[in-house]
């Protein structure tokens, strides 16, 4: 739907729709001025209330005295678009409607508890976008012990938060060669600056042996 489908305007605080511009839109067959006072009648609009009149003293195109214009509120436009009975007026009733919603929530002062619920909102997006930095710098770190798609025991460790000793590493890294082994997995070997030459092992390894617990 349209940004602009009809031109709303703002009177004195309050959304305004042209008339003669929604009666183009919703492409009626009737001449506009008989349009709009049959709809005034039939429906009940009260002026000052539902619209207001004001006369248009522009260039008139038929010459004469200056064309009556007619402001509709928002709710009296809605009801014309719904009466109208086309696909036209179905179109311009929602757009009347989600307009009113944008209004309305712009407009709304915000109560104690909106911005509550504003501030947790806020505090829970910065949490999140602590946890995903906490997740890179481990990634950064797990990547100086770590080839492509593989891990080392203390890449692999690091990566997922765990601490573990020399003791839990070295049985670590026996029960993943192990497996690698049974599964003709042939093992990487990546130089880590504290442990020289070490192996490294695809995650899926890892997770299998990581989720056993080790003494």
């Amino acid at each position: 739907m349209e940004n602009e489908l009809i031109k709303i305007t703002e009177q004195n605080g309050k959304q305004a729709v042209n008339a003669r511009e929604l009666h183009a839109f919703l492409g009626s067959k009737r001449d506009f001025s008989n349009w709009i006072k049959d709809r005034i009648k039939k429906y009940g609009f009260i002026e000052n209330q539902d619209f207001a009149v004001f006369d248009n003293f522009g260039e008139n195109p038929t010459g004469g005295r200056p064309q009556k214009e007619y402001a509709l509120t928002l709710d009296m436009a809605k009801e014309l678009s719904m009466v109208e009975n086309n696909d036209k007026g179905k179109i311009a009733r929602q757009y009347f409607i989600q307009k009113d919603k944008e209004y309305r929530q712009i407009s709304k002062p915000l109560s104690t508890l909106d911005m509550l619920e504003l501030a947790i909102k806020g505090m829970r997006e910065n949490n999140q976008e602590l946890q995903e930095v906490k997740k890179d710098v481990l990634e950064l770190k797990a990547k100086v012990t770590t080839r492509p798609d593989e891990y080392t025991i203390a890449g692999y460790a690091t990566l997922n938060g765990m601490h573990v000793n020399l003791i839990q590493a070295s049985k670590l890294g026996r029960a993943a060669k192990a497996l690698c082994n049974n599964k003709n997995i042939t093992l990487g070997k990546v130089r880590d600056p504290r442990f020289g030459a070490v192996y490294t092992y695809p995650e899926f390894i890892l997770k299998e042996v990581f989720a056993k617990p080790v003494n």
